[in-house]
């Protein structure tokens, strides 16, 4: 059997794992998304839901990674032979997502073109005042919604995407294709660098005129929030989808670590960084949005304060209203879709590898030969949101992928742990991470896998397919719903049982039972 690859250190593993967990959802999500729930007082239900659901989650992951020795499919056969497809499941949704996940960072890799071209000749194509304009109509060739799904407006296809599409896959395959050891050195600069960025952006944010009325807004604690089932359903959604678990991700990358290496204090150290990361954004955010609301004379809640709309137009709009050379606003302007580049390939590479490592497990093929297979499956497939229509496309697909696809991947993996198997195997688990962790388990994160997990995430999965039946989702046609969101996530769940069934040449039977 050949030698599993190998982190160089246990900082490697720290560093690839939060580089995983920290991706472009901690700048463009978590502020927003604390700001609408309580502000100051989301901190709250946010760290009960780190506490009592991400962290017991992610002890899973790191634990079946490290026992097994394994990617997830083999992980999961490990726990039962017909197990596996759950395994796939998880990763090939991962997969799924990062097709148009790329395609975000090929936007980003169009505005660091513009700010780089604005150091040197003092112009920005949004200097007019109309960062959304330039979004829509030169970024995207943004068509008009879907109304009919048998009538798609399509639109013009967009070369610049592709070009940075194309960008984004190569980094990717360089990044991944040597095995751990490669990742472990380039995310030794590919995590710290974003972070120094979002300081120095931070602290450029919090001298400008406005900034405390954008951290007022963003940290002034609305304590009748707490009694909203929404906020704790939102702050458990949060950590859910910001620490990577149910990706697959963690069980490659805690794999590549020693049998005996520690696993809970790992999965504080991760989860920390990860809320601190998604902490400190708020500041960079909010204290430009203030700003913003300043200049323009409109009230922070008028602007947007997540998504696209803030990374791709509200913080461009700002930096052209700073008052300061044009080279020096480009320059701002540059650190900040840098950082969300830094931000979005780590999270992408990591997705991309966990896959590489359920097919070098499952089918034995040279690591070389599969990631190749992978990052040119994923830039053809990007290309389909490369078109005038992808931006309406790519929000479906999200929707399905992300908000149920995690949701119910995480629920089914909760179940099987705590429920499923047989007690004597959950015990052996909490047994064996116990006997490796500087901090142990107790009854808490028993009773948070039992209990805690499985009933939240099955009150956010049902209120959000109750919504979906009730009221559809953005405006589409119930046909676009159907042709872009259920039929790709119902084939990813199809595809996960034929390659169950598919017999490999790998190492996924080679390895003991949890006992």
């Amino acid at each position: 059997m050949a030698q599993r690859e190998r982190w160089h250190s246990r900082t490697a593993f720290i560093m690839a794992a939060v580089g995983s967990a920290i991706g472009l959802g901690n700048v463009w999500r978590f502020p927003g998304v604390a700001f609408n729930n309580g502000g100051g007082a989301f901190f709250i239900p946010y760290f009960i839901a780190l506490l009592t659901a991400g962290i017991p989650l992610m002890i899973v992951e790191y634990g079946l990674g490290s026992r097994f020795q394994g990617s997830a499919p083999k992980a999961y056969k490990r726990l039962g032979k017909n197990y596996e497809w759950i395994g796939w499941w998880t990763v090939l949704v991962g997969l799924g997502i990062s097709f148009y996940y790329c395609v975000i960072l090929a936007w980003s890799w169009q505005y660091c073109w513009e700010c780089t071209k604005g150091i040197f000749d003092s112009t920005l194509p949004w200097e007019t005042g109309k960062a959304g304009e330039y979004f829509a109509k030169d970024v995207l060739n943004r068509t008009p919604p879907p109304t009919d799904a048998t009538a798609v407006d399509f639109g013009e296809f967009n070369f610049p995407a592709v070009i940075g599409l194309a960008a984004t896959w190569i980094v990717i395959y360089f990044c991944i294709a040597k095995g751990a050891h490669r990742v472990g050195k380039v995310v030794m600069f590919t995590v710290p660098l974003p972070l120094i960025i979002l300081v120095l952006l931070a602290l450029r944010g919090l001298t400008l005129p406005g900034s405390m009325d954008g951290l007022a807004y963003y940290l002034a604690p609305d304590w009748g929030k707490l009694a909203d089932p929404d906020t704790w359903i939102a702050a458990y959604g949060q950590v859910f989808f910001s620490l990577s678990v149910g990706w697959g991700i963690l069980i490659a990358y805690a794999s590549f670590r020693p049998r005996n290496s520690d696993v809970v204090n790992n999965a504080y150290m991760t989860s920390f960084a990860n809320c601190g990361f998604s902490f400190l954004a708020g500041f960079a955010v909010f204290s430009t949005l203030g700003y913003l609301g300043v200049a323009m004379n409109q009230p922070i809640a008028d602007l947007q304060t997540t998504s696209f709309g803030l990374a791709f137009t509200s913080y461009p709009t700002a930096v052209e209203n700073f008052d300061m050379a044009v080279s020096l606003q480009a320059l701002l302007g540059l650190g900040f879709f840098v950082m969300l580049l830094l931000l979005g390939i780590d999270s992408a590479f990591s997705i991309v590898e966990a896959v590489a490592t359920a097919m070098k497990d499952k089918f034995g093929t040279k690591r070389e030969v599969i990631v190749i297979t992978l990052c040119a499956t994923g830039f053809l497939m990007g290309l389909f949101f490369c078109w005038g229509s992808g931006l309406w496309f790519l929000d479906i697909v999200d929707k399905y992928l992300t908000d149920y696809g995690l949701t119910l991947v995480a629920l089914v993996q909760c179940v099987l742990i705590a429920w499923v198997i047989p007690k004597s195997k959950f015990d052996a688990l909490q047994r064996d991470v116990n006997e490796r962790s500087e901090i142990r388990t107790g009854v808490m994160w028993r009773i948070s896998l039992k209990i805690i997990t499985p009933v939240v995430l099955s009150v956010i999965f049902v209120l959000a397919f109750l919504n979906l039946l009730e009221e559809g989702y953005g405006g589409y046609p119930r046909t676009s719903l159907i042709l872009f969101g259920v039929i790709p996530a119902g084939l990813v769940f199809l595809l996960a049982f034929v390659l169950q069934t598919v017999k490999g040449r790998g190492e996924m039977d080679h390895e003991e039972p949890l006992e």
